[in-house]
């Protein structure tokens, strides 16, 4: 497990509702959240916390650490780099929310949050800056690769492999030992019972593949 051994004044950096969801499991894990950082200056506070517009002056501060607060996989994928190299990975420690289940003999990677009633099961491995999101459940020996994402509710099996900002959607199923592609969406409430390949959006009962689609493509609202 990546967390953190000293307990910092932590960054969220963004302002939406993903964000004040990373701020309750930030609570809950012993941080004080310093302040949120995002783009858009009308915004004033969030969760009675100040909402700044530039980071720069806490990344020099080793008394700082930052969680990438974005629901979108490819726009976590595009923050990290741009503070890689002034910001040491370790400042971006795993949060677990303490109502989570994480088998001792999982690996989960730096940045990534775990929410709250969410179970990791033995020998899964999961990479950085992903999300567990509430009362998800991703079974024994599954590997997610980074910057991917589990919605609220969902059940994985066992032996399942989540490819690059790939996201399965809130309530979806996925069966045990399937393999789902890079930067793929699967539809809320879909049963995977077949392999899904790279850059595509599925869904259904059981799961069809709908159309291909970009990296960059919306898949939140």
């Amino acid at each position: 497990m990546k967390g953190s051994a000293v307990i910092n004044k932590l960054i969220i950096i963004g302002a939406g509702g993903h964000a004040t969801s990373v701020y309750g499991v930030a609570v809950a894990c012993g941080y004080e959240v310093f302040s949120f950082v995002d783009l858009q200056p009308e915004i004033g506070e969030l969760c009675g916390i100040p909402v700044l517009n530039d980071i720069e002056p806490f990344m020099t501060d080793s008394n700082f650490d930052f969680s990438i607060a974005v629901g979108a996989n490819f726009s976590r994928e595009r923050i990290y780099p741009e503070m890689n190299g002034r910001v040491a990975i370790d400042r971006f420690p795993g949060l677990f929310h303490p109502s989570s289940t994480l088998s001792p003999n999982s690996s989960i990677g730096y940045g990534t949050v775990v929410m709250a009633n969410s179970t990791v099961g033995v020998g899964t491995t999961i990479g950085q800056f992903c999300l567990v999101n509430s009362a998800a459940s991703i079974d024994h020996t599954c590997r997610m690769s980074d910057y991917s994402s589990l919605a609220p509710g969902c059940t994985v099996g066992g032996d399942v492999v989540l490819g690059l900002r790939s996201a399965l959607s809130i309530g979806s199923i996925v069966k045990n030992s399937i393999t789902i592609g890079d930067d793929t969406v699967i539809g809320a409430a879909s049963y995977v019972n077949k392999p899904i390949g790279d850059a595509v959006v599925a869904y259904g009962v059981p799961a069809r593949v709908v159309r291909q689609r970009n990296v960059t493509d919306s898949y939140l609202n």
